[in-house]
């Protein structure tokens, strides 16, 4: 068998797309010890090194999806027993074993990933960084991790060893509300929201500024007062459009002697000089929004794809989403994350229309501000990314 593995293989790049349908047909047949064996000469080959890598690359993802998206222990098990990535380190490693975790948590029920992949079976043992990664993933698809002892107890390792994911909770907070599937919803229901102007992005009527709220807030003069740390924790969900891609980035604070009601934030907003907006430009559509919707915004950001380059995932997307959340707030950057959560539900949330020539238009536009708890401090993030 393994023989006809390396015929295959050797036929080069022009085989590999029909190769990439026999691992679909083998691994939905039940065939897992042909899958192994692929995965073993996939990994002898990359350490071997000197060939073009692009085909063993294509291939171990080809078999990686196969045996996420085949329930059961049998192909978890070879699963776990495949490098993530050809590549020994790095953050192509990096990105695959997120991308694997999230794939194993949307394929697999948790009956079968808490004994193989937390479980110390014999065999291949994955890393913490994966299990980690896993662990945030089960959190975010509704799993009731805290019933499983053995996630409650990797769960109090990574706060031992200050693991960066750490500080997120095995559940879901109120503010992720909306990440829970609802009761009917169909098979393919996600609560990533899909790439859209703001119409999408806002289940409440845009605010219409009239001019009894510019005479009550006449006396509001907000004065910015951004501070780069806060700026850099608000911009922590689209820090990969800029790493990675062709992003811009304008995250302000705002401060008012006088409190701003929440009622008339609109009219307070369309004369902040915003980095976003401007003088000479349309002022933006304002839509209040909920802090469930915010947070669903701002994680499905983390989580996709910029113009180029890759997503944070859901364990990392989570982490980041609420480090933007703790910045638009003001929480202090060592707070636990259930107070964040408490000013976040404390707040007056709105998103608004990415309308200037300042955004790109394309796909990647956000603009999301925060009405701090007692009204005088106003948050506000704008993004936009290009290919």
């Amino acid at each position: 068998m393994t023989r006809r593995i390396r015929e295959l293989l050797d036929r080069g790049f022009a085989a590999a797309s029909a190769l990439g349908e026999e691992i679909q047909h083998r691994v939905s047949s039940g065939d897992f010890e042909w899958a192994k064996l692929l995965g073993e000469e996939l990994a002898r080959r990359a350490a071997g090194g000197g060939e073009d890598a692009s085909e063993p690359a294509f291939l171990l993802d080809r078999l990686q999806t196969a045996l996420a998206t085949t329930a059961g222990q049998q192909s978890l098990r070879v699963l776990m027993c495949l490098p993530s990535s050809l590549e020994a380190e790095g953050p192509a490693r990096t990105r695959a074993e997120r991308r694997v975790a999230q794939r194993v948590a949307l394929g697999h029920r948790p009956a079968d990933i808490v004994p193989v992949v937390y479980g110390g079976q014999p065999g291949c043992a994955p890393s913490d960084e994966f299990k980690a990664c896993l662990l945030q993933e089960l959190v975010l698809e509704g799993v009731a991790v805290p019933e499983y002892a053995l996630l409650r107890s990797f769960g109090g390792a990574l706060v031992t060893e200050e693991h960066p994911l750490a500080p997120l909770p095995l559940h879901l907070l109120p503010a992720e509300r909306a990440l829970l599937r609802p009761a009917h919803a169909p098979h393919d229901w996600t609560w990533a929201l899909p790439p859209a102007a703001v119409a999408k992005h806002c289940d409440r009527p845009e605010l219409r500024v009239s001019p009894q709220m510019r005479r009550r807030s006449a006396a509001v003069d907000p004065v910015e007062t951004t501070v780069p740390e806060v700026a850099e924790a608000m911009g922590a969900a689209v820090r990969h459009w800029t790493e990675e891609s062709n992003g811009t980035v304008a995250a302000q604070e705002f401060w008012s002697a006088s409190p701003v009601a929440p009622d008339d934030f609109a009219a307070v907003f369309e004369r902040l000089p915003l980095t976003a907006w401007p003088t000479g430009q349309t002022r933006p559509r304002l839509h209040p929004a909920t802090s469930d919707r915010v947070l669903q915004v701002l994680l499905t950001t983390a989580v996709r794809s910029p113009a180029y380059g890759s997503g944070m995932f859901g364990a990392y997307g989570r982490l980041a989403a609420w480090r933007s959340l703790g910045g638009l707030v003001g929480a202090a950057p060592d707070a636990p994350i259930s107070h964040t959560a408490m000013l976040v539900e404390q707040a007056h949330w709105f998103i608004a229309d990415p309308s200037s020539d300042w955004f790109q238009h394309v796909a990647w536009d956000l603009a999301v501000a925060a009405l701090r708890p007692g009204g005088q401090e106003i948050a506000v993030l704008t993004a936009t990314d290009t290919d």
